[in-house]
């Protein structure tokens, strides 16, 4: 393990040490502490893969800062691009204020701006003077929905059990031969979206067999929120809409930019998170209204 010295402090440093134990179960305490969840279940049924790479602060053998690399290739107009999102920035709060993630933060900029087409990350609002220090700036984001009138709703909808291996399994292999339907396609991570689907998403996952096609979306209200959708061969992504929209849904808002912006009405993204990329490399999404696929989110 690297010593590194910050003020008068010596840390450990490390990275990429997923199948360490000790070491995972100490980033999976600082992970419940800040974030609320732990990526043991996510490790244990084996998608941590190596595209998913945390770079740690240790002290007293206790991991106190992390901020992680997550690789993701994109299909954007038919180009693959490799992107490079940091995610899971957090330092335990008696080690905060000292330029941890700072040191860790440039570090991994530093390793990985001559490796990828772009490097990015989202951020919340307590944050966004930070990142402009790292010469990250904000790019905005649009998302794309639809009023529904002719309302259809399939009966060939089941809810998928990730709890059940063989749909889990079902789930697993459609994810990994899935084609893009959106303009910014996240390619071969089915990892991360397993994440989603052990944990926030697990009761949101939906089978059409109609139309051969696993859906992610939530229902509140009126509102129809498709967040994916996968499927092995093209579909028209209006078939989905209307086998999923019940006569209770009035409006669908897309977790994705679709392929044919027709008939969707555009509007600037609002969320809870801020889309930040690193300056030189911004031009590849600038002006391209579109927005990263919610499920991508790391």
């Amino acid at each position: 393990m690297e010593k590194i010295k910050l003020d008068t402090i010596i840390y450990g440093f490390d990275n990429d040490y997923k199948h360490n134990k000790d070491i995972r179960a100490s980033f999976n305490i600082l992970t419940e502490i800040t974030f609320g969840f732990s990526m043991e279940e996510w490790y244990l049924n084996g998608y941590w893969s190596d595209k998913y790479i945390p770079y740690s602060l240790l002290h007293e053998d206790k991991i106190i800062s992390n901020v992680s690399v997550n690789i993701i290739e994109f299909i954007t107009e038919e180009e693959k691009k490799i992107g490079v999102q940091i995610g899971t920035v957090m330092t335990k709060k008696e080690y905060q204020n000292r330029g941890l993630n700072r040191f860790l933060l440039e570090r991994v900029v530093d390793e990985w701006k001559e490796k990828a087409d772009f490097i990015y990350l989202f951020a919340n609002e307590s944050v966004l003077e930070f990142y402009p220090k790292f010469n990250f700036e904000i790019v905005n984001e649009y998302q794309y929905s639809i009023s529904v009138n002719d309302n259809g709703s399939s009966s060939s909808i089941k809810r998928l059990n990730i709890e059940d291996a063989i749909e889990k399994e079902f789930l697993e292999e459609t994810l990994k031969m899935s084609v893009p339907i959106s303009k910014v396609s996240m390619h071969d991570n089915a990892s991360l979206i397993m994440f989603y689907c052990l944990s926030i998403k697990k009761n949101s996952i939906y089978y059409i067999d109609d139309l051969k096609a696993i859906v992610i979306a939530d229902f509140k209200g009126d509102t129809l929120y498709l967040n994916d959708v996968f499927c092995v061969e093209y579909l028209n992504l209006s078939n989905v809409i209307q086998a999923m929209s019940g006569k209770d849904v009035k409006k669908v808002v897309l977790g994705f930019t679709p392929l044919n912006e027709t008939s969707y009405d555009r509007s600037l993204l609002k969320a809870d998170d801020t889309l930040f990329m690193l300056k030189d490399k911004v031009g590849y999404f600038t002006d391209k209204y579109s927005m990263f696929p919610v499920l991508s989110h790391a």
